[in-house]
């Protein structure tokens, strides 16, 4: 049976509205969209399940996020994100990571979370659906208007499951997220949330996306860059064929049009081939 430490009571970290550089892979956005800025949170290092919150300042909505695993941390490969969470009031982005494997990783480690903040475009809206019990695959529409923020939150699953995907649909106009159990486990009574951050139509919407190559590697990280003069609302990630042996570790955004993620094979290994793709949606 698994060591159960920190789980259910996360150590928690709320940010200011202050926009700074941050840690590890963090930078200051550009400023398109309008307003388009990225505000940080970190987590101080400890062996326990943690949550970010990072706060969009006063005026502002969030439109997208991330979080990642403190760069150069030895926890890689036995610890995984179970929520990227643009928050239903628009007040900010969750992010958290949780310790699995079957026992807990005894080092420590620590998470930053970030949140892209903007002007509210028109017709703003958070969009959230729950899908029943046990259910893999879960997606929220945003109905007749277009996605321009992503992310999704393992209800329940306390270590046992993770996501390991949150791509929006190539129209734009919805998001799925995937839950994956991890190797050694049998979770029950869990389910999993997709979240859709919605708007009417902004100036130059699209979806970039860079599709990594298949392989068996400890580690994989994938880049997809918005095109010349445009920002990015926010970041997803899509784990393919890893099985619940490959755990993803950081969905970030650098320079408010970049996005980097990154997966590690769990502690064990994994012998079979997977490949880690970076989504991203811009504007203008």
């Amino acid at each position: 049976m698994r060591v159960t430490k920190g789980r259910g009571a996360l150590t928690v970290a709320m940010s200011t509205a202050a926009v700074v550089a941050g840690l590890g892979w963090a930078a200051p956005a550009s400023a398109t969209p309008a307003g388009l800025e990225t505000v940080t949170q970190s987590v101080a290092e400890s062996s326990a399940d943690k949550s970010a919150l990072a706060s969009c300042p006063a005026g502002k909505v969030v439109t997208g996020g991330g979080g990642f695993l403190t760069a150069g941390s030895s926890a890689a490969g036995r610890v995984g994100l179970d929520r990227l969470e643009p928050l239903a009031n628009g007040t900010g982005f969750v992010a958290t990571m949780r310790e699995v494997g079957p026992v807990n990783f005894v080092g420590d480690w620590g998470l930053q979370s970030l949140a892209q903040c903007a002007t509210a475009p028109a017709g703003y809206q958070v969009v959230a659906t729950t899908g029943a019990v046990g259910t893999a695959l879960v997606t929220a529409s945003c109905g007749t208007k277009k996605v321009i923020g992503m992310g999704g939150r393992i209800n329940s699953g306390l270590g046992d499951v993770v996501l390991d995907q949150v791509v929006p649909s190539f129209d734009l106009t919805s998001v799925t997220v995937r839950a994956v159990a991890v190797q050694g486990t049998s979770p029950a009574g869990w389910s999993a949330t997709a979240i859709a951050v919605c708007a009417t139509a902004p100036a130059g919407l699209e979806r970039i996306s860079l599709i990594g190559t298949s392989a068996s590697n400890p580690s994989d990280n994938s880049i997809a860059a918005c095109p010349a003069g445009k920002g990015l609302y926010s970041a997803g990630a899509d784990i393919n064929a890893g099985n619940g042996q490959v755990l993803l570790t950081a969905v970030n955004i650098t320079g408010g049009n970049t996005v980097r993620t990154r997966a590690d094979e769990d502690a064990d290994g994994f012998a079979g081939s997977w490949s880690l793709h970076a989504y991203g949606i811009c504007g203008s």
